[in-house]
């Protein structure tokens, strides 16, 4: 069933992705992904250990240890695994938890290749109609392929992020009410 538009949507775009020794797979950019497509990244996702809580655990370890705030220890443990200079007195507590931070470090980076993982599955099983296609079979694909989907993925969800231009008056067929004038009060 189709909405009652205004504006229709833009139509979607073939992309081919692949080489011929990948083999080339065509697949529709669409300018956002899709509601069920998002849903199915937040499933394949929820039995996963969070990156974040594990963090959070160490950093609460290292805070109390260290005698910090929690977010002063976190925030070290961030600016470590993102490679920023820290100052000397946390430099000293990075050193000293070296194999705790390394630990989330490794989360960290699994949690960011299970969710590629998990948008490109949704990607192929929304827009290639492979309902049964598993995180598994994704890790199984050829590297070209996986790198083509996980780039439409992030054009994708870039393009949900740029800001919306406001519909026009004469695309609405009506006059906008200025702002301010002509409410009444509410009370």
């Amino acid at each position: 069933m189709l909405l009652p538009f205004v504006t229709a949507p833009k139509p979607a775009v073939v992309r081919k992705i692949g080489t011929p020794a990948s083999g080339i797979i065509e697949v529709e950019q669409r300018g956002g992904l899709t509601v069920g497509e998002s849903a199915t990244v937040s499933e394949l996702l929820a039995l996963e250990d969070s990156a974040f809580v594990k963090g959070a655990q160490i950093a609460d370890a290292i805070a109390k240890e260290e005698q910090i705030s929690l977010s002063e220890a976190y925030g070290i443990i961030e600016s470590a695994i993102s490679g920023r200079a820290l100052e000397e007195q946390a430099q000293a507590i990075r050193l000293r938890h070296a194999g705790q931070i390394e630990q989330v470090a490794r989360v960290f980076a699994a949690a960011g290749q299970r969710n590629m993982e998990a948008s490109v599955t949704a990607i192929i099983r929304s827009r290639l109609q492979r309902p049964e296609w598993s995180m598994d079979d994704t890790r199984k694909m050829d590297r070209v392929l996986f790198n083509g989907l996980w780039q439409l993925v992030l054009e994708e969800q870039a393009a949900e992020d740029l800001q919306v231009e406001p519909v026009t008056e004469e695309e609405l067929g009506k006059p906008r009410a200025a702002a301010g004038k002509g409410r009444k009060p509410n009370g």
